[in-house]
């Protein structure tokens, strides 16, 4: 007698139970990271890869001094892989809400896979040429950039994108001050390559005036 109900396929006794021995590629389930909260800390062992769904990530380095260092931004579609070392060189945080897919990887990255610390030094050695090449206004012209393709629309203002991030992460992120990053948007706003409607939101006026200005040269 069989214990479990049965119905008849082709003619013989079938359990309605069955395991499939297909491997389960279920997507991993998306979690919400609030803003400013850390993904994960410099010195922790990390072995996931984290895929950013929505919002912004920055890259951070604690410096002695106290002041801190923005190596780098993650974007929706960026995925922040684990080190090959066994601690993480750098602390993930969250700059805006961010939703995001973390996966297990059989601890710290293979060979074979990109690395996160690869992934920053990239960014680095970018940043690193940029501000030993421009100075402080022309780096800011070089910032907004080249995070224009990754800002969001503004529903409520055609034309504009959300300017997710904030003026202090700027700062520390191209090595100036912050008065220094309010003083020069209000110039590039002046100069009518931008526009601001307000702290949050910005217009990319003048393309090519700002590329003049990040090449070192005057808007017209």
């Amino acid at each position: 007698m069989l214990t479990e109900s049965a119905f008849l396929r082709n003619g013989k006794p079938h359990s309605q139970v069955q395991k499939s021995n297909a491997p389960d590629f279920r997507r991993p389930s998306t979690s919400f990271v609030p803003r400013a909260r850390a993904l994960f800390w410099e010195g922790e062992e990390e072995a996931q890869k984290i895929e950013i769904v929505e919002g912004v990530v920055r890259a951070v380095r604690l410096l002695e001094n106290g002041n801190r260092q923005i190596l780098a931004f993650y974007w929706p579609g960026d995925v922040v892989m684990p080190t090959h070392s066994t601690h993480q060189q750098f602390t993930a945080e969250a700059v805006t809400d961010c939703r995001v897919i973390r996966s297990r990887t059989s601890g710290v990255c293979r060979s074979d896979e990109p690395c996160g610390a690869h992934q920053v030094l990239a960014d680095t050695l970018t940043l690193v040429m940029t501000m030993s090449q421009k100075n402080c206004v022309a780096r800011i012209a070089w910032l907004l950039l080249r995070i224009r393709p990754h800002l969001p629309p503004d529903p409520k203002r055609p034309g504009a994108l959300r300017l997710q991030l904030p003026r202090a992460d700027i700062a520390d992120h191209i090595g100036t001050s912050l008065e220094t990053v309010c003083r020069t948007l209000a110039e590039f706003k002046a100069k009518g390559v931008i526009d601001l409607p307000n702290r949050k939101t910005i217009k990319f006026t003048d393309l090519e005036g700002l590329a003049r200005i990040s090449n070192g040269r005057a808007a017209d």
